[in-house]
C-alpha cells in the first residue's frame, strides 16, 4: 500500500484533471459521509468539476450530506439516489440505471468525464458455496461463515472482480476498493446502541486503533494472483447473477 503521503498527494491533484463522476454508496452515514466530505474539500476551488451521486435510503440524512458537500465546494453537484436494500440485485440495477438515465441527460462540458465508483461496503451478492480450501469464492462454508470469513470472501472478490473490470475498460473507468476494517462511526454511539455497549466502545476504542498503512503492509496476492484469477472471480460472478435472475424470474411469473 503507498504512504499516506504518496495517497494526499494523488488526491489533492485530482482537481487538476478531468471532471469527476463519483457513485458513493452507503454514503449518508459514517465512513461514505466522510468520505464525502473528503471529495468535498478536495474540490473546494473546483466546484465545477465534481459530482457526487449518494446512493442509499435515507433521504434525510443525504440532504445533510449533499447540503454540507455544497456549501464546502460551491459549484458541485450532488444527487440522491433512492435503494432501500442493496443487497437486492434487482435495487442495484434500478440505481445503476437512474445513474446512467441522468449522465446521459446532462454531461459536463469542457471535456471527458471520469467514472469513480468508490464501494464502500454493498457489492452483488454471490451466493454460491465453495468447500474449505478453495480460492475464497462466494459465501464462506457454515463452519467459517460469520463476520470475519464473510469480510475475507467479499474483501476477495471485490480485488480480482474490480481488476478484471479495470483491464476491460482501461481509461474509461476507475475503481477504488476501499477497505478499512472497522470503522469508528456514528452507529457505535447511537440511541441503538444498548448503554453498556457504548461505555465500553469508548474504553476499548483507544485501544483498538490501528495505523491503515501499516495493517496492509502484512496483506499480499501475490500467492492466489494467478493468470486466470481475476477470470474465475468474474465467471462465478456472471454464474450466480445468472442463475439469480431466472430463479427471480421464474418467481415473478406466478404472481
Amino acid at each position: 500500500m503507498p504512504s499516506l503521503d504518496v495517497i494526499r498527494s494523488a488526491i489533492a491533484e485530482l482537481p487538476n484533471g478531468n471532471p469527476l463522476v463519483v457513485a458513493l454508496t452507503g454514503g449518508t452515514t459514517g465512513i461514505g459521509s466522510y468520505v464525502a466530505k473528503a471529495l468535498a474539500t478536495t474540490f473546494s476551488k473546483s466546484g465545477s468539476k465534481l459530482r457526487v451521486y449518494i446512493v442509499g435510503r435515507n433521504a434525510t440524512r443525504a440532504e445533510t450530506v449533499m447540503a454540507k458537500g455544497k456549501e464546502i465546494s460551491p459549484g458541485s453537484e450532488w444527487r440522491f439516489i433512492e435503494a432501500t436494500d442493496l443487497a437486492l440485485i434487482s435495487e442495484v440495477d434500478q440505481a445503476c440505471a437512474e445513474i446512467i438515465r441522468l449522465e446521459t441527460e446532462v454531461s459536463f462540458h469542457g471535456g471527458p468525464v471520469r467514472l469513480d465508483l468508490l464501494y464502500m461496503s454493498h457489492c452483488y451478492p454471490i451466493l454460491k458455496e465453495r468447500s474449505t480450501g478453495e480460492l475464497p469464492f462466494g459465501c464462506p462454508p457454515p463452519e467459517s461463515y460469520g463476520v470475519v470469513g464473510v469480510r475475507k470472501h467479499t474483501c476477495f472478490m471485490k480485488n480480482f472482480f474490480f481488476e478484471d473490470l479495470a483491464n476491460k475498460h482501461a481509461g474509461k473507468i476507475s475503481f477504488s476498493h476501499i477497505y478499512p476494517g472497522l470503522v469508528d462511526g456514528p452507529g457505535f454511539t447511537s440511541d441503538d446502541m444498548p448503554t453498556w455497549f457504548r461505555y465500553v466502545w469508548t474504553l476499548v476504542k483507544p485501544l483498538a486503533r490501528l495505523r491503515g498503512d501499516e495493517w496492509a503492509k502484512g496483506t499480499s496476492y501475490e500467492e492466489v494472483r494467478t493468470a486466470d484469477t481475476s477470470k474465475q472471480v468474474w465467471d462465478h460472478t456472471m454464474e450466480t447473477l445468472e442463475r439469480i435472475e431466472k430463479e427471480n424470474g421464474k418467481t415473478a411469473g406466478k404472481f
